[in-house]
């Protein structure tokens, strides 16, 4: 039931998002056409069209996941929803599981596109591009070796895909204790409040973390270690206090939003 459940989920959300993906081939392909015809005004029109398009598959896949999770949990849906063989947090992790997926997928598509956009600025002027080889070849040789350059990869993927499900954890966590009495008659308020409020304190106490807390991760040509000194030698250092923090609160969200869901949830 859950399969199916996460098969519906993405459908969904394919609905939800698929227009600013077809604006965006749309904005690349007139780009590209003007590139190859050498038409400038067209080329400036087709780039800003790009940027603008870019940002806009972010902002409406947010907006999307904040979108069904409220209105097929909280509203009239709800009802259907709650019904399901499956318990609040199979709920949950299929909600969940597809807003990563498609706020990952807008990462990757806004990072591709600015990617683009980057390359086709710096090809204009051929001394950028060998300066930004001489910096690349000269940041390789500094790399201890490609295991090493592995290991960092996947540890700041893990730290991505960690800040993503951090944030649909807030973001669950808000919507539904926004529909909770008192809360409940105030409309989408509520949710904004609570997620501004969260997100201002749980920012200040990662970066409070950050500074305070020695707690850091080498990565070196022996392998991945922990240690507890301000500094330390023999790898590449990252600061995990932070990250330890988000993972502990992300839990806590996820529990938090599948009790209320249990026990304080009046649907309209």
């Amino acid at each position: 039931m859950v399969g199916k459940l996460i098969k519906n989920e993405l459908k969904a959300g394919l609905h939800s998002v698929a227009n600013i993906y077809i604006a965006a081939a749309a904005a690349v392909a007139f780009m590209a056409i003007s590139l190859a015809f050498e038409i400038a005004w067209l080329t400036a029109i087709s780039l800003i069209a790009v940027i603008v398009v870019a940002l806009g598959i972010l902002i409406v896949t947010l907006i999307s996941v904040v979108s069904n999770f409220n209105t097929t949990l909280f509203r009239d849906q709800g009802y259907l929803s709650f019904t399901l063989p499956v318990t609040s947090g199979q709920l949950l992790f299929a909600k969940a599981l597809c807003s990563f997926f498609w706020i990952l997928l807008s990462y990757l598509a806004l990072i591709g596109i600015f990617g683009g956009i980057f390359y086709y600025a710096t090809d204009q002027v051929g001394e950028e591009n060998i300066a930004m080889v001489k910096i690349l070849i000269s940041t390789m040789a500094e790399l201890p070796d490609t295991a090493a350059v592995i290991k960092v990869v996947i540890v700041l993927v893990t730290r991505v895909f960690l800040k993503i499900t951090f944030l649909i954890a807030e973001i669950y966590f808000a919507i539904t204790l926004s529909n909770v009495r008192p809360f409940q008659r105030q409309s989408f308020l509520p949710a904004i409040i609570i997620f501004a409020v969260l997100f201002g304190v749980l920012q200040t106490a990662s970066a409070f973390l950050t500074a305070y807390v020695p707690l850091s991760m080498v990565i070196s040509v022996e392998g991945i270690r922990f240690s507890t000194t301000a500094m330390a030698a023999g790898g590449m250092v990252l600061g995990v206090a932070d990250v330890i923090f988000e993972f502990v609160i992300t839990c806590l969200f996820f529990w938090g939003s599948a009790w209320l869901m249990n026990h304080k949830i009046n649907l309209k």
